[in-house]
Formats: structure tokens, sequence, C-alpha cells
């Protein structure tokens, strides 16, 4: 039983490693997200307005 106790010490530092790799793979599907909601036409709204613009002067 004492061996077992010195075992799960370093434990903890593997789980902060990975809340830190948690931490990195919600931000990179926050991203990839963000793309394809971009992708969509639903997050550039104003991406569209520019272009409309841009297509006038060219119907002129």
């Amino acid at each position: 039983m004492s061996r077992r106790n010195p075992a799960p010490a370093p434990a903890p530092e593997k789980k902060s490693s990975s809340t830190l790799k948690k931490v990195v793979y919600v931000i990179i599907l926050l991203i990839a997200l963000s793309l394809i909601l971009q992708a969509l036409g639903l997050g550039v709204v104003d991406h569209r307005e520019e272009n409309t613009l841009i297509e006038q002067p060219h119907v002129e």
C-alpha cells in the first residue's frame, strides 16, 4: 500500500496537461465552426453587403 501512494502523485500533473489540451481543442473547434459559418454565409453579413456594392458598378 505504501507503493501505491507515490503513484497517484504524478497523475494530477497529467490531468493539468490534458486540460490544456482540451482548451486547445475547444479553441480549434470554435475557429473551425466560425470558418464553417462564414463559408455558409451565416457569419459574414458585412461581406455580402460589400459584394453587392462591388457588383452594382459592374452592372451599370
